[in-house]
């Protein structure tokens, strides 16, 4: 019988998805089909289903499979799914695969040569997702992945980043995962089956009746019930254990009747490995030798290897391999003009490997190291061995490794990178190369875990004892304590390493005082000791070092707190020319401050340099970068109104720290997330974001939590529920107080615990907390945060005074871009201009309101302006947006790029979206531009 029909039995359900998933595809569609279950169940199977009825309806398939070998190969899987793709393609078509950001990733697939620069992660995620996109432009494309548990880090990751933007790309992912067994990387591996895209497919055991139909084809002279009923509970009705009793049964010729019912019960646990014993045990040494050598190497060796640890000439390796095949043990594969020896099923890999002497493990994988050095093989694999030996002291194998951990952060693989380094460290390295790994040790895993970076940075630090050194050691370990929340330990490491600077290293002192003076102001520790020297930091002279840069957006970040405008002009100072960009992307304390102080002063640098951060770790950077930055223009579109782009850029920084394992990075794009959907009027998405990270009426995370608390405020407030408003209000109070912020354009924790106040009758404790942000408003300057507060003071004060505010907030936001802010002032004047007895000179206000909230999407904000507007006598013009204003921003991207000419694909590849993100916008610009197509975008685009 063949092995399809033990596979595929009872499996109609199954079958019938997977028919309906490549359908979805051949229609431009695109997801997950996860078929997951225990060893043996027949998953292989479904997803060899998949790969046949693919071929057979037309896509492109490409397949891979996870080993425990390979599982710190970086990026394995991803070579085996697309290198057969690229060799089998002509010149041309190599050309057009790799065009655009795709060229990104070509380094995964490369020979990597130690003098390149390395490849940021993110940027190459991004290359292999164009690579993806450009490999299913003309026809849908199949990525079979059998033994997902397997597969390594990196390419988990691509899976995690390709999923959520695979629904339009004509690409259907078709992943075999086993149950029951410890993943690479469990946390990668719950955001892919967690994917929304994803259609899960759980085989269930074969029914007795099944059962003892197989066992009647099976074995022909017949099958009593009852050892038919003991089979199928001997094996539960997994399909491959039942076919190999049955094998086993035979070959041992074993009668199936009643009488041998106790035989089947002792066979059936142990049926996969008792059959592979059998048939190793009636072959020759050199067979089982061979057997053996390619249980070692796994399914990527070829046949040379595997005769040379096997001790065999190719010959008779080759006649080994060809016995192999004829007991089902093991298959040759031609792979170009190399031969392959595969396992017909890991769980055969296991036993063979299993059976192997453990001492003899060690010696064997060494073995294979050496005989991979000779062959000329990546440094990589050569590494999946090593790391698998135990530590001799030997400089080779640190060299090797750190070979490998070079090759690996080349292709933008820092977990393979850490893991190459981490057994190097073991060995250990001797001398001064302690001190170096343990430095490389911690910047690679600065970008897997956190926790393990200070760990081996710290130690790095102690055994330190060049100052210069010290200084950049610590600089590191000093940013991951910070994304850690273990600000005092920052603190500390920065402030030692500053003491024992020299003077003369001006710019390393300037980078440390950044870090200190940043930790201070958002997070706390030592602040009363940095601003002793804040005045002295402030006299320093301007220097176009990059640590002076980080400086002045540290001090800048400091001086907005504090509410002073000199962080405005020393802020742009330092942001200006695009420098720390390129140099210091991404630090989580300084660089932040520069940013934070420019959105909160409404200038239009701060949104053109997070533009600018975006666009170079697309390019170059990694997700440690791209975590904040996306957080942080969340927060400017936030500010500006532009609620759509605040909810899909914090979405965005959401899933890049949950593959980066950023938690604090996923707590602040929570909070903005929360903010945009709270003023669309979502507010139980709100609730449940903010109650994702823990906060609630009643808790909240340790740290930084102002924010937080601010935003669980409006919430709360926007429900009715004032008295829980006002305890959020207070609670970020109390936060901002310890921190030292009074910034009202940070936090509006004022307005929030006003409005409150006075829904609670509460009105003298309002007005004072208004006239207190609106005097900090006036003294910052900026017309969002002023605009607001005027607004809150105008609506808690009496009569003409507070019309007369709302008409001065009104005037101070006209020209802001806080767009959402305006529109709040202009409802609130105009619907206090109804309650005035003023109708008619409330409705153009009124109508103004509503087109603005229209334009941001700000629901509640809509319905405010138009029951106001009805009130007043007025009816609503057409609030549908029409025009070149109408645009959101990047609707006004695509359009402007489209009415150049550029084609959609090169649109996305531009801005970093997916095809299908482009023809939304597109669709959204004809719309509202009342045109039907892109020859008519460059006049419409001018039209006032």
């Amino acid at each position: 019988m063949t092995d399809t029909a033990w596979g595929l039995w009872e499996r109609e359900a199954e079958s019938a998805a997977v028919a309906g998933a490549l359908k979805d595809v051949t229609q431009g569609g695109g997801g997950l089909l996860l078929v997951e279950g225990a060893a043996g169940i027949g998953k292989s199977r479904l997803v060899k289903e998949v790969r046949a009825a693919a071929v057979e309806a037309g896509p492109g398939v490409v397949s891979a499979r996870g080993t425990q070998l390979e599982r710190d190969f970086a990026f394995g899987v991803v070579r085996q799914l697309f290198e057969p793709l690229i060799a089998g393609m002509d010149p041309a078509a190599q050309v057009a695969l790799w065009q655009g950001p795709a060229a990104q990733a070509r380094q995964v697939f490369a020979q990597v040569d130690p003098a390149t620069e390395p490849a940021g992660d993110f940027a190459v995620l991004h290359g292999l997702y164009w690579l993806t996109a450009n490999a299913s432009q003309d026809h849908p494309l199949v990525l079979l992945v059998d033994d997902l548990q397997w597969c390594d880090a990196p390419s988990l990751r691509y899976l995690a980043y390709l999923l959520p933007r695979i629904e339009d790309l004509g690409v259907l992912v078709a992943a075999a995962l086993r149950t029951g067994e410890k993943a690479t990387d469990e946390r990668l591996l719950q955001q892919i089956t967690a994917n929304t895209a994803a259609t899960v497919l759980q085989p269930h055991p074969l029914s007795p009746h099944a059962t003892a139909q197989l066992l009647q084809q099976a074995l022909p002279e017949g099958v009593d019930p009852q050892f038919a009923t003991a089979c199928h509970q001997a094996t539960g009705g997994n399909p491959l254990l039942l076919r190999e009793l049955a094998r086993t049964i035979s070959a041992e010729a074993i009668t199936a009747s009643a009488e041998n019912v106790a035989r089947v019960r002792d066979l059936g646990s142990r049926a996969v490995a008792r059959l592979v014993a059998l048939r190793m045990a009636r072959l020759s040494r050199p067979t089982v030798a061979v057997a053996r050598a390619a249980a070692i190497l796994g399914d990527h060796a070829d046949l040379t290897t595997v005769a040379a640890l096997a001790d065999q000439d190719t010959t008779t390796a080759l006649e080994g391999a060809a016995a192999l095949e004829r007991l089902q043990i093991l298959r040759p594969e031609q792979h170009g003009t190399a031969m392959r020896l595969v396992y017909i099923h890991p769980l055969v890999q296991a036993a063979v490997h299993d059976s192997i002497d453990h001492a003899d493990h060690a010696t064997a994988h060494h073995r294979a190291a050496q005989l991979l050095t000779v062959a000329g093989a990546d440094p990589e694999r050569i590494a999946a061995h090593l790391v698998r030996t135990p530590p001799a002291g030997d400089p080779q194998t640190v060299t090797a490794l750190r070979a490998a951990a070079t090759a690996a952060t080349r292709r933008g693989a820092p977990e393979g990178a850490y893991t190459y380094l981490r057994r190097a460290l073991t060995e250990p390295p001797a001398g001064d190369q302690h001190l170096q790994v343990l430095v490389e040790a911690g910047q690679a895993a600065l970008l897997v875990d956190l926790q393990a970076a200070t760990g081996h940075l710290q130690q790095a630090l102690d055994l330190t004892t060049d100052p210069a050194q010290r200084a950049d050691i610590a600089a590191l370990v000093g940013s991951a304590y910070v994304w850690l929340l273990d600000t005092d330990r920052a603190f500390a490491v920065w402030s030692d390493a500053l003491k024992r600077l020299p003077a003369a290293q001006e710019d390393r002192r300037r980078r440390l005082e950044a870090g200190l003076l940043g930790t201070a102001t958002w997070y706390g520790p030592g602040r009363d000791e940095i601003l002793a020297r804040l005045p002295a930091l402030h006299r320093l002279p301007p220097h176009p070092s990059v640590g002076a840069k980080l400086l002045d957006c540290a001090i800048a970040g400091r001086d907005m707190a504090l509410c002073d405008p000199r962080a405005v002009p020393r802020a742009r100072r330092a942001l200006a020319d695009g420098t720390l960009i390129q140099q210091a992307a991404g630090d989580p304390v300084a660089l932040v401050g520069g940013w934070v102080a420019l959105l909160t002063a409404d200038d239009d640098i701060a949104m053109d340099s997070l533009h600018s951060a975006v666009e170079q770790a697309h390019l170059h950077g990694s997700l440690y970068a791209l975590t904040p930055e996306y957080s942080l223009r969340a927060l400017g579109w936030l500010w500006r109104g532009q609620l759509t782009e605040a909810e899909h850029d914090a979405r965005e920084s959401m899933h890049t720290a949950g593959l980066a394992r950023i938690d604090l990075g996923r707590f602040y794009a929570s909070v903005h997330l929360a903010d945009a959907l709270t003023e669309q009027g979502r507010l139980e998405e709100a609730e449940k974001v903010l109650r994702a990270i823990g906060v609630t009426t009643t808790t909240c995370p340790p740290g930084p939590a102002y924010l937080a608390l601010s935003a669980l405020a409006r919430l709360q407030r926007l429900r009715g529920n004032h008295q829980t408003a006002l305890d959020a209000a207070h609670r970020a109070q109390h936060i901002c107080q310890t921190y030292g912020i009074d910034n009202p354009a940070l936090v509006d924790w004022r307005t929030e615990g006003a409005l409150a106040l006075h829904a609670l009758d509460r009105n003298q404790e309002a007005r004072e907390i208004a006239a207190e942000e609106l005097g900090l408003a006036q003294r910052w300057g900026a017309p969002r945060a002023l605009g607001r507060a005027l607004r809150t003071t105008g609506l808690l004060s009496r009569a003409d005074e507070g019309l007369a505010l709302l008409e001065e907030a009104v005037t101070v936001l006209e020209t802001s871009p806080a767009r959402l802010e305006h529109g709040k002032a202009l409802a609130d004047y105009g619907a206090a201009l109804r309650r005035a007895g003023h109708r008619a000179a409330a409705r153009e206000p009124l109508r103004r309101a509503l087109h603005l909230a229209t334009q941001c999407g700000a629901t509640p904000l809509v319905e405010q302006a138009r029951t106001e507007l009805a009130a007043a006598g007025g009816r609503p013009r057409h609030t549908a947006l029409t025009g070149p204003g109408a645009l959101t921003p990047s609707e006004q991207r695509v359009a402007e790029l489209a009415a150049s000419g550029t084609t959609n694909r090169a649109i996305a590849q531009t801005l970093f979206v997916t095809p299908k993100t482009v023809e939304v916008h597109l669709s959204a610009a004809y719309r509202k531009l009342g045109i039907t197509t892109r020859t008519q975008l460059p006049a419409a685009l001018t039209t006032s």
